[in-house]
């Protein structure tokens, strides 16, 4: 097994790419993390690889956003743009994905072919901004998806204010997993609060996975919960479901990249979960996780 550490849920951006409304919301998000704004604001791939190196990630997967229709993004090809720009300057460090709402139709295609062409492997999908994924318009789409060999990662479960969360269900998922069983699809954040939802449409799915980003304030601030659904995630569905994410920089304010990590590589049951009959996670279990999975996902 290839024992990289693999980050599979990364963003960049640099504040010139950020429409008004959305950078709002990035500024709400640092006050309810009571930090500087600019931990979240004022970021690029250079400060991202400084905090990989602390924390001995050898890879991360980049997704761009198309947050356009919701929050007034300047142009989706511009970002994608970006993403591709930066993964050709560090090619053995990042993994880019394009962000395209599928809503965009032909020019959803066209921007898939381009992105492609930039080296790009596979396509990020950020449903709150209004859609559900499932949308039968939306097959060609993905039928051009399952020809160019791409993944998937679609945000699942809670999302900020002034967006829907039904948008967000896993069950969406299942359906585009059934209907297209060749595209391998990452279900983002374990579609908290749908965890168990999400858990059993990977465990139905053989082409569905799922990261644990968000989960890191859990492991701070409710063990239990974080340990419960990882060791369910292990019992219902395989650790070979699970990857290693933290949606980077979004809770950098919360916990560290290498605290991250760290959390991972010396994942230990509790005792009073012990005795309750949860099982222990194996050194190979955890470099599954760490990066083993992503990396046969991705073909690294």
């Amino acid at each position: 097994m290839v024992k990289l550490i693999i980050d599979a849920h990364c963003h960049i951006w640099e504040e010139r790419l950020l429409s008004a409304e959305m950078k709002e919301k990035y500024i709400d998000l640092a006050k309810e993390f009571d930090c500087d704004p600019s931990l979240i604001i004022d970021i690029n791939h250079e400060k991202l690889l400084l905090q990989m190196d602390e924390a001995g990630i050898d890879k991360a997967v980049l997704l761009a956003l198309d947050y356009g229709t919701l929050f007034k993004l300047k142009t989706y090809k511009l970002y994608n743009s970006y993403v591709a720009d930066i993964v050709r300057k560090h090619p053995d460090r990042f993994i880019g994905f394009a962000g395209i709402d599928p809503r965009r139709g032909n020019r959803a295609i066209e921007e898939l072919e381009r992105c492609v062409k930039m080296g790009l492997k596979g396509v990020k999908l950020w449903p709150l901004t209004g859609f559900f994924p499932d949308n039968p318009e939306f097959y060609p789409f993905y039928e051009h998806i399952e020809e160019l060999g791409l993944t998937i990662l679609c945000h699942t479960g809670s999302s900020p204010p002034g967006t829907y969360m039904k948008y967000n269900r896993p069950a969406h998922i299942d359906t585009i997993a059934v209907d297209f069983p060749t595209i391998k699809i990452i279900m983002a954040h374990v579609g908290v609060p749908w965890h168990n939802e999400a858990i059993s449409v990977a465990k139905k799915n053989e082409n569905v996975f799922f990261d644990i980003s968000s989960l890191q304030v859990a492991y701070k601030n409710a063990p239990f919960f974080f340990y419960q659904t990882l060791v369910e995630a292990k019992m219902k569905c395989g650790v070979e479901k699970i990857l290693f994410g933290s949606d980077w920089p979004l809770f950098v304010p919360h916990i560290s990249q290498k605290e991250w990590v760290h959390a991972i590589k010396n994942l230990k049951i509790p005792e009073p979960m012990k005795s309750l009959g949860f099982p222990a996670f194996s050194d190979e279990e955890k470099t599954m996780i760490l990066g083993g999975n992503a990396a046969k996902i991705l073909s690294i």
